[in-house]
C-alpha cells in the first residue's frame, strides 16, 4: 500500500464532476444575486471549503465506499479490475475504514458551516448525497441494480445536489431557477447512461435488474440522447431570456455571450462519435478522460466570462 493507492481510491478526476457543478452554482447565485460577479463578491476560502468538504472528503469517501462494496463485481471488469481494492494494493477492510474517516472529515466541516456560519442547506446537501449514495450502492437498497430508480439515484439526485452545495453558498433555499436545474441534472444524465451503457454485458453476468439491462440499449439511448438535447436547449434559452424573451427571465438568465460555451461544445461533439454512436464499443478510460477535460474546460470558460466585460 502507498499514498497513490489511497488517492486513487478517492478517484480525484471524478472531483471534477463535484468542483463544476458547485462552481457554476457559486457563480450563477452571485451573478443573479448581485448582477455581476468580480473578485470582491467572490468567497474564494468559502468556496474552497466547501468544495473540500463536498468533493475530496464526502464523494472521495464515496468512491472509496463503491469500490469497497463493488470489489468482487470489480474483479470481472476488463477497466475496474485494476482498481486498487480488486487489484489487491488495498485491503478491503482498510478502504472501508478510509472512507469512513473522509466523510467524516466532510460532515465535520458540514457542520462548522451549520453551528458558525449558519448554513443549515450546505450540510443538507452533504446528508442528502451522503444518504442516497448509500442507497445506489450498499445492499439491500442497491440502487445502482434497480430499474428506473439506478437513473434517478446516480444521474439526478447527486448532481442537483451537487449543484445546490454551491448554490446555498449564497441563497440559503433551494430556489434554483427551472431552466438552470434541467440543464445540470439533464448533461449530466446522458453522460451516467453512456457510461452505465458501457457496462451492459457485465451488468447482464451479473444478473443487475438495471435500466440498461431491462429497457435495452436503443431505448435508453434514444431517451438519452433527447435529455441531452433538451439539456442543451435550456443553456441556450439561457442565454436568451435576457435579451428577446424577457417574460422568461424567471425560468433562468445569463447574457448571451455565453452561447460561446455551447459553441465551443458542438465543435468537440466528433470526439464523442463512437461513445454515441456505440457506447458498448468506446474505450471506457479514453472517454473518461475526454468528458472530464471538456467538462473541467467548460466550466473554466464559463466563471471567466463573468468576469469580461
Amino acid at each position: 500500500m502507498n499514498f497513490k493507492d489511497f488517492f486513487s481510491l478517492m478517484r480525484p478526476l471524478e472531483w471534477s464532476k463535484t468542483f463544476a457543478n458547485m462552481i457554476f452554482a457559486y457563480s450563477l447565485a452571485l451573478f443573479l444575486s448581485f448582477g455581476f460577479v468580480s473578485l470582491e463578491n467572490f468567497d474564494f476560502f468559502l468556496f474552497f471549503l466547501a468544495f473540500l468538504s463536498a468533493g475530496p472528503f464526502l464523494w472521495g469517501g464515496l468512491y472509496a465506499l463503491n469500490d469497497f462494496t463493488d470489489a468482487k463485481n470489480d474483479k470481472l471488469h476488463h477497466v475496474k479490475n485494476s482498481r486498487p481494492i480488486p487489484s489487491g494494493r488495498v485491503s478491503e477492510k482498510t478502504a472501508l475504514l478510509f472512507s469512513l474517516a473522509l466523510i467524516s472529515l466532510s460532515l465535520l466541516i458540514g457542520l462548522y458551516f451549520f453551528v458558525f456560519l449558519g448554513n443549515f442547506l450546505f450540510l443538507i446537501c452533504l446528508l442528502a448525497m451522503l444518504v442516497n449514495q448509500i442507497f445506489y450502492t450498499v445492499k439491500p437498497f442497491r440502487f445502482k441494480s434497480r430499474p428506473v430508480l439506478d437513473l434517478i439515484s446516480g444521474s439526478i439526485i447527486n448532481p442537483l445536489f451537487r449543484f445546490f452545495a454551491g448554490w446555498v453558498l449564497v441563497f440559503q433555499v433551494f430556489n434554483a431557477p427551472l431552466l438552470i436545474l434541467i440543464f445540470v441534472a439533464g448533461i449530466q444524465f446522458t453522460g451516467f447512461v453512456l457510461y452505465r451503457l458501457s457496462a451492459k454485458e457485465l451488468e447482464k453476468e451479473l444478473g443487475y435488474k438495471s435500466s440498461i439491462v431491462v429497457f435495452g440499449e436503443k431505448k435508453v439511448l434514444f431517451f438519452s440522447y433527447a435529455v441531452g438535447l433538451v439539456s442543451v436547449l435550456s443553456f441556450v434559452l439561457m442565454c436568451l431570456t435576457f435579451r428577446f424573451f424577457r417574460d422568461l427571465v424567471w425560468l433562468g438568465t445569463l447574457p448571451s455571450k455565453f452561447l460561446w460555451l455551447v459553441v465551443f461544445s458542438i465543435l468537440l461533439l466528433p470526439l464523442y462519435l463512437k461513445a454515441l454512436s456505440e457506447p458498448h464499443k468506446m474505450d471506457l478510460k479514453k472517454m473518461y478522460k475526454i468528458m472530464y477535460y471538456h467538462n473541467i474546460a467548460f466550466i473554466v470558460g464559463f466563471v471567466l466570462l463573468f468576469f469580461i466585460n
